[in-house]
């Protein structure tokens, strides 16, 4: 019977692993409602933010923001990389961190210089190991309440000076776009320089009516601000919306987990049965040569 009791050693550790990932599940089922409905809130601020600004470049086209700044060739780039912070979450880190290390390589090749500002543990060993120059690193941001961005902002506000001081000639932002609780994807977009092609939206939709702006002093510093406000609710909605999709990840990642550990526990199960009932015929089987043995003798 050694090899039954091997067999229920088996399941109950199978069975201990299970009620961990049915945990991890339920959890990340709680906090992914609550990520969902973070990244929503911060979607149509980001459009009307966009709007407004995009309405005030429309009507002082002669202003120029230093993020606005177009270098032409590109030659040094900027990349902010959003992973997450813990792992069990599928190949959501996987998948972007290839999508950029790829793209980094490919920008290297070109004789494009790199630097990188990473958010999220999880990128950052992935980039030092393929050799990326960091300048800027941010971890245990995912949970932030949106009163606590300035504790963000200390680490994005490194690649904007880059910019402003002519040291990057571009920006681009890399993180998983939120589509649903089943479906997200890896995107790479570029923030800087501002133009009105890299939004979502028109400055003026349709049926609208564009009031024109009263400002005090001058438009100037109104404008500016307001575009580095976009620039910093971007990397924001960066951030909110790979949390939705880690969290929606690691649902669906320790769902899979708690399935394979169901169908290995009734594996293991009949395996454990159909051993017992060998032993038990095997004992039978003995019993019964003996007594032949005993009357024949």
């Amino acid at each position: 019977m050694s090899g039954a009791r091997e067999i229920r050693q088996r399941i109950a550790a199978v069975g201990k692993t299970r009620q961990i990932t049915s945990a991890m599940q339920r959890i990340a089922y709680i906090r992914m409602g609550r990520a969902q409905q973070r990244a929503r809130q911060v979607r149509p601020y980001s459009q009307s933010l966009f709007r407004i600004v995009a309405r005030m470049l429309e009507q002082h086209q002669d202003h120029r923001s230093p993020l606005m700044a177009q270098r032409v060739p590109a030659h040094r780039v900027g990349m902010i990389v959003v992973t997450t912070d813990k792992g069990l979450c599928g190949a959501l880190n996987t998948r972007l961190l290839h999508m950029c290390i790829t793209q980094m390589l490919s920008w290297q090749a070109a004789g494009r210089e790199v630097s990188v500002t990473v958010i999220g543990a999880r990128g950052l060993g992935a980039m030092r190991r393929a050799g990326a120059r960091i300048v800027a690193q941010a971890v245990g941001v995912a949970d932030l309440a949106p009163d606590d961005v300035t504790a963000l902002m200390g680490a994005a506000a490194v690649p904007l000076h880059q910019f402003i001081d002519g040291r990057i000639d571009e920006l681009f932002v890399a993180t998983n776009r939120f589509i649903n609780a089943l479906s997200f994807e890896p995107v790479l977009a570029r923030i800087l320089p501002f133009s009105r092609e890299l939004a979502e939206l028109p400055a003026v939709h349709a049926g609208e009516v564009a009031v024109p702006y009263l400002y005090e002093p001058e438009p100037g510093p109104v404008i500016d601000a307001l575009l580095l406000r976009y620039v910093e609710t971007v990397i924001y909605r960066a951030i909110v919306e790979n949390a939705a999709c880690e969290q929606s990840a690691r649902m669906t990642a320790m769902k899979a987990a708690t399935d394979n550990a169901d169908r290995m526990i009734d594996e293991l199960t009949h395996q454990y049965h159909k051993s017992r009932q060998e032993a038990i015929t095997r004992e039978l089987a003995e019993i019964v040569a003996g007594a032949d043995a005993l009357r024949s003798g």
